[in-house]
């Protein structure tokens, strides 16, 4: 159960990516920064993109993840056609 609550940000561009039938990967850093959240943490996310871009989700969405303690971590989520990783900005 995550820590926290993890916020969408509003998508630069428009696109027809889907992101539902495809790999999914986590990087190193996104494991290891989320810990054993990392899964429900993706989870949330794809939920996330599902719900507020349902037909126009850009192949690129960044998101925040708000820590009970205060903390804020930045992560992306990208869609490459054939897979979606999660990822850290600085991991790109």
């Amino acid at each position: 159960m995550l820590k926290g609550k993890i916020y969408i940000n509003e998508q630069e561009e428009s696109g027809n990516y889907k992101f539902t039938g495809v790999k999914q990967y986590m990087t190193c850093g996104f494991q290891k920064i989320f810990g054993e959240d990392a899964t429900a943490a993706a989870f949330t996310a794809l939920a996330l993109i599902l719900e507020k871009y349902p037909d126009n989700a850009d192949y690129l969405q960044i998101f925040e993840y708000h820590h009970e303690n205060g903390d804020v971590i930045s992560f992306w989520c990208i869609n490459d056609v054939d897979r979606i990783t999660f990822l850290l900005p600085e991991e790109y």
